[in-house]
């Protein structure tokens, strides 16, 4: 079967090209017509009238007055298709540049050029019988003109690359700008020349390898779906891409009231990987911060500072966000100091600050004073608790309970007479704030008379942290030296002299 057809195919086309190089140079076709004798009569086809209107009738009956003899001959009384030689006597240079055979198939002049009373013929050439028709699976980039007929940009008896028409010939609102240094400059660096629109050659076809190199991540669903969510298809310059407002015109950005760098969106963002944005973005331009703030997120600034906040005034994430222990940013130590009272936010980390150093941010005062009293240096030596939950305050006779034990009664309150950060009894403190004068018996309400005589300093006779009297002989010889020589032998002073009572 196979070589029949081809034997077939290989007489038709011998004997076309026969008919052309023998009309061409021997003029036979004249000769026929002369010779042809009287015509018989005729008889029309019935679809004559449809016949007439074809492309090839049309073009030869009424745009160049051509006869019907001049092509079917008169001695038929059919009007059967003339042979080929015929068309070559005025098409000669059009015969000898043959359309190329559809796989093998024979072709002359009337397989593509429509005599016939066909009704699906568009346009002059009958191109559709082998190139289509439109919309069908291999061929459907034709829809792009399929309004245009074939030979509006082809002239099939030339070679393609001769006679094909420059796109911007018929797109003359098209300026192309995309890439004229790089590209050739035409439709069909993108547009296959049948390809629908939609179906350009991909972006990342030439740009995952040529300059400048965009990587796969530019596009992603839900966001910068493909390159033409920001580039126009034709003036495809960075200078023309769409401004990252025009979409995010309601999107907020951390600190964007005092920050100008952070209300450029390519601050952060690359405009083809916008996505990568993260901590080594703000590194770049706050290098001077260094946290250890440890972070449930891998990338430590985003973790805490939101880079688009819900809230315009929101500089970063509450404390409480991640650490739940805490019901609120004052949960913690007293009830009312922020966690940023003694956490500074970059610097979270506190297992390098001695309590003092950490106390002394609110409690300078009462650091200064333990600094004289090296027992008390500790803070966390007398108050139980920990930082965020204080406890109780250790009783001072866990340190001093030697003096605790010996101390009067009333004076076991050690706070009533000493500061409790020093240490130390002051100057204002009095005995006479808790024991009047007027209230004491016996010689303690001896005036001082002359001044700078009597009994009215306490402390003289009494030992705050002794419930015992200091009331032998010398001691009361260290004021009433002019006493010496009375009673030499007595002891005590008090056996006759008593506080008690008045004598």
């Amino acid at each position: 079967m196979t070589r029949a057809v081809l034997w077939i195919a290989a007489v038709t086309v011998t004997a076309f090209v026969g008919g052309v190089l023998f009309a061409r140079f021997t003029g036979n076709v004249t000769v026929v017509r002369d010779e042809r004798k009287a015509p018989a009569p005729r008889e029309v086809p019935e679809s004559w009238p449809q016949v007439r209107l074809s492309e090839g009738h049309s073009l030869h009956v009424f745009d160049h007055e051509v006869g019907c003899d001049d092509c079917h001959d008169p001695n038929l009384k059919t009007f059967e298709a003339p042979d080929t030689g015929v068309c070559t006597a005025c098409h000669e240079e059009q015969a000898a540049l043959a359309h190329v055979n559809l796989d093998g198939m024979p072709m002359d002049c009337s397989t593509c050029h429509v005599f016939g009373a066909e009704q699906d013929v568009f346009g002059r050439w009958h191109c559709t019988r082998c190139h289509g028709p439109f919309q069908t699976e291999g061929n459907v980039g034709l829809a792009m003109h399929a309004t245009v007929p074939c030979e509006s940009c082809h002239n099939p008896h030339e070679p393609i690359e001769e006679t094909l028409r420059e796109c911007d010939e018929c797109h003359k609102k098209v300026n192309l700008q995309h890439g004229r240094t790089k590209l050739s400059g035409t439709c069909a660096d993108c547009h296959g020349g049948h390809q629908l629109a939609s179906d350009a050659a991909s972006c990342m076809s030439c740009h995952a390898e040529k300059s400048p190199i965009v990587p796969a991540s530019a596009t992603f669903g839900g966001g910068h779906e493909s390159c033409a969510s920001c580039h126009e298809a034709h003036s495809f310059s960075a200078s023309a891409a769409l401004r990252c407002g025009s979409c995010h015109e309601e999107t907020r950005v951390l600190a964007q009231n005092v920050a100008r760098d952070h209300r450029d969106c390519n601050s952060c963002h690359s405009p083809h990987d916008v996505r990568a944005a993260g901590d080594r973005v703000c590194q770049g331009c706050h290098e001077d911060i260094e946290s250890t703030h440890a972070s449930q997120n891998t990338e430590d600034c985003i973790g805490c500072h939101e880079p688009h906040p819900k809230r315009v005034a929101q500089v970063a994430l509450r404390c409480s966000d991640c650490h739940q222990d805490a019901t609120s940013e004052r949960a913690f130590h007293a009830g009312n100091t922020p966690c940023t009272g003694c956490h500074e936010p970059h610097r979270f980390d506190l297992s390098g600050l001695t309590d003092r150093a950490l106390c002394r941010r609110c409690h300078l005062n009462q650091v200064r004073l333990t600094s004289r009293n090296l027992g008390h240096a500790s803070c966390a030596g007398c108050h139980e608790g920990t930082s965020h939950e204080p406890g109780g305050i250790v009783a001072c006779g866990s340190c001093h309970e030697s003096q605790l034990s010996r101390s009067p009664k009333g004076h076991r309150d050690c706070a009533t007479c000493h500061e409790p950060h020093g240490g130390t009894v002051a100057a204002q403190t009095r005995c006479t704030g808790c024991h009047q004068v007027v209230e004491l018996p016996g010689l303690h309400r001896l005036p001082d008379v002359p001044v700078g005589e009597g009994h009215t300093d306490c402390t003289v006779c009494h030992d705050i942290h002794e419930s015992a009297v200091r009331a032998d002989r010398a001691t009361c010889l260290s004021c009433h030296e002019d006493m010496a020589d009375h009673q030499p032998d007595a002891k005590r002073c008090t056996g006759c002299h008593t506080f008690i009572r008045s004598r």
